[in-house]
Order: structure tokens, then sequence, then C-alpha cells
């Protein structure tokens, strides 16, 4: 893990100099959607199912995925949900701000019970045809106190995000380094016709700006009452409630709940391991005491839902764990689903 790291890191720093090279030649690229939105085309260059490798301040992960798809005309959402109340939101939409459209973007959500959520602001874009750069800092502190980089070139994406709570960020202290590939862009597809995505209309009017701060140096909340953008103030996203039976031999264990675009188990156990590393969406932990769990911020899409008790702990569904059949789920947009799922299959 460390090695790819850090062959992922030369990677993503040569594409950079490669860009910056390319921009002393040459003038940068007109926005071709709407040039009066600087980074207009981020919300575009988002758009799809992204996995790959996540080296994070909480530990190194050697699959990850984000889903990128329109949650309105100006809007690109993604989640991580690593369980109760541990999930990473990450967001970047077109809003009013400091008198003007910008481009922006939300990350945060709940770590324990911890409530935090960041807002960032796109200041620096380099384009040229073969690669792509964007850097959004902190929107009250800047780029001293924390930024994120999106890095794009043909079908893969490095995403980096950087932080100090010391507001001195002299050395960019990293926070999160993600690495990975387009997988499924088609993903997105149905949400890009519906919102006629992306548009340049503004999501949400954060005015001059941010209020009620806990750190005047950070655009930070850690209450979510005080959020400017909360989760009720999202369209177009949906939970699901999924009740699970466990049978005698997990009653007591951790579980693995995935959700995915394919099926991932079939009715005699047998698993589809290509679906495990090219169509799952989300991996979400579920407590030995948890019989049931409501995922939220979900794209409305139809899924297949699978749980496992990982009994040997390889983070995968493998022989001798005991699984459910992927069941077939539509979720409709901003709904609260429910379905239930039995533990009753021993993958052979």
């Amino acid at each position: 893990m460390i090695s790819t790291g850090s062959n992922n890191k030369m990677k993503r720093n040569l594409i950079y100099l490669t860009l910056m090279a390319f921009l002393l030649v040459s003038c940068e690229e007109e926005n071709p959607m709407d040039s009066s939105i600087i980074g207009f085309e981020l919300l575009e260059d988002l758009n799809g199912h992204w996995i790959g490798t996540n080296e994070t301040a909480f530990g190194n992960y050697d699959w990850f995925a984000f889903d990128f798809r329109p949650i309105s005309p100006s809007h690109s959402h993604s989640i991580y949900e690593g369980g109760t109340n541990q999930n990473i939101i990450t967001s970047v939409f077109v809003a009013d701000y400091e008198g003007r459209q910008q481009i922006m973007a939300r990350n945060g959500g709940w770590l324990g019970n911890q409530y935090r959520a960041t807002y960032f602001v796109l200041d620096k874009v380099e384009n040229n045809q073969a690669n792509s750069y964007y850097r959004l800092v902190d929107a009250v502190g800047g780029v001293d106190r924390s930024y994120l980089e999106f890095i794009f070139t043909g079908d893969s994406i490095y995403i980096d995000a950087y932080k100090d709570n010391s507001g001195s960020l002299d050395e960019p202290i990293s926070h999160m380094g993600f690495a990975g590939s387009n997988r499924n862009p088609s993903y997105a597809s149905t949400a890009t016709s519906l919102f006629d995505f992306p548009q340049a209309v503004s999501e949400v009017d954060f005015g001059e700006s941010f209020d009620n701060l806990i750190d005047p140096d950070s655009a930070l909340y850690l209450e979510e009452q005080a959020d400017p953008f909360p989760k009720e103030a999202h369209g177009h996203l949906s939970d699901l409630e999924i009740t699970l039976s466990r049978n005698q031999q997990t009653e007591d264990q951790r579980l693995l709940l995935y959700i995915s675009k394919e099926s991932l188990v079939s009715a005699n156990g047998a698993v589809n391991f290509s679906n495990v590393d090219n169509a799952v969406i989300r991996t979400i932990d579920i407590g030995s005491d948890e019989d049931s769990y409501i995922t939220s911020y979900l794209h409305p899409d139809n899924y297949f839902v699978t749980v496992f008790s990982d009994l040997d702990g390889s983070g995968f569904p493998s022989s001798g764990d005991y699984t459910s059949l992927s069941t077939e789920k539509t979720v409709r947009a901003e709904q609260v689903e429910s379905m239930e799922l039995a533990i009753d299959l021993l993958i052979p």
C-alpha cells in the first residue's frame, strides 16, 4: 500500500508539472460551457463512479469509491458511508458568494458523535487538452487553512486534501489522497439528463460571508443546526432502511453491507467477484448489535443490496462467510424506502 501510494503521488505531481509547463507556453483554455463562472467545467469532470485507493489520516484503503452524480442542475454529490455516524460527504456546486457565482464545495458529515462541515471556494484552475487541475480553498481561511485539489487525466482522477488547524499551512499536511479511475461514468447519466446538468444556476446563496462560525478563521461548522446548507436543503437524495434477519451463526457478528449496481451473490451463494470490484458504490460496517441500518444521501436508482458476515475479516465476501442473496431494490427520489434481508446463505 505504501509503495502504491508513493507511485500515485509521483504520478499526480508529474501530471501537474506537465500541465503547468503547457500553460507557460499557451493561453489557458476558455471554459466551453459558461465562461462567467471560473472552473465551471469541474462539475462535468466529476461525474462518474470512481474506484481506486485512498490514503487518509485515519488509515489506508486498497479499495475506495466516489459515486459523483448530479442532484440538481448545478450540484454534483458523493458520500463515503462507513457505518452508523461514520460518513464523509464531498459535493461541488454553484453558489452565490461574495457577490458573484462561484464553484464551491461542501466536505463533512459525521465522525462518531461529532458533526462537521467545511465550505471551500474554487481559487485556481489550469486546463489543457490532456489534463485539468482545480483547487478549492477554505472559504474563510483560504489556502493557509485547508484546501482540496482535483486533478483529471484521461479517465483517472486524483483528489488530495490538505489541512492545518493552526492556520499556518507552511508545508501542506496531507489529510487524504485518492487515486482512481472512472469505472462507470454511465451511473451519472440518468441524473445528468434529468437536470440538463450542468447549468449556470446557483444551488445556494451564502451571501457575503459565513455566520455563526466556531472558528473565525475557517468556514467550519460543528453543529448541524448551524450549517447553512444542511441535509434537508439537498434535493433528489433518499434514505433506505434495511432490516436484517440474522441466522444463529451471525447473531453476535459484525457484518458488511454492500450496495451495488449489479448482483454480487446468487441464490446458491456464489460470489461474482468482478461485480464486487467494479459495481459496488458503498461498503458499510454493521455493528454486532445492529439489526437494522439506514443508509442516507442515496442517489435514486435501481440497486442490489447484500450483507455478509466477513468471518475471516477479509473485507470481501469469501468462502465460509454467511451472506444474504443480493436483493434488488428501486430507490425513488426524496423518499424513505425500506427492505429486509435474510442472512441465510453459506458461501461455498
